[in-house]
């Protein structure tokens, strides 16, 4: 007959319950956070969801660039990382490990963009020049009437590079992480 003892300090133990609850009650949220500029936060969600009035087509970034098979298994990784640390009741290795998994997800993003996110940049918008934009009124019943072109013409600066979603480079180095607590 074979008998097994395990034996474990109970002072091990609290750490790692510290550190299981920790990884219970904190996430990491990569994307904009919450430094990012509120301009940031509206160009992203002009490009995100396109806007037709303004000849901005749909440019998702976030999601996609997170769901990138490399991205994924750099954070997943990083994720493994923390869980193993948490076993080892080690707090600072769970916040390392969950650092690293924002970071490889920002890198993730930025790696996205260069890239180039379909589609291109229209001449206009690279060249710069006049355009009339479509208007739309609201009608005294409430529904939306549609004019044909704005009265006054509307002057578009030309960008300086050719790649979507960069031109002053503010929302790219806006994109950040931060580990956040329920």
């Amino acid at each position: 007959m074979i008998q097994l003892k395990f034996a474990e300090q109970t002072d091990k133990m609290k750490d790692r319950l510290q550190c299981l609850q920790y990884l219970a009650t904190h996430t990491v949220e990569v994307g904009l956070t919450s430094t990012a500029s509120e301009r940031s936060r509206t160009l992203l969600a002009i490009h995100e969801h396109g806007a037709p009035a303004m000849h901005i087509p749909a440019r998702p970034v976030v999601k996609p660039a997170l769901a990138q098979p490399s991205t994924r298994a750099e954070m997943s990784a990083a994720m493994l990382s923390a869980c193993a640390a948490a076993n080892n009741g080690d707090l600072s290795g769970v916040t390392a490990a969950l650092e690293g998994a924002g970071k490889a997800g920002v890198d993730g993003i930025h790696a996205y963009i260069d890239k180039g996110i379909p589609p291109p940049n229209s001449p206009i918008t690279l060249s710069g020049g006049w355009m009339r934009n479509p208007v739309s009124k609201i009608t005294l019943s409430g529904g939306w009437m549609r004019n044909p072109v704005s009265k006054k013409p509307v002057h578009i600066k030309g960008k300086s590079g050719t790649t979507p979603l960069v031109d002053t480079g503010q929302l790219y180095n806006d994109f950040d992480w931060e580990i956040t607590g329920k």
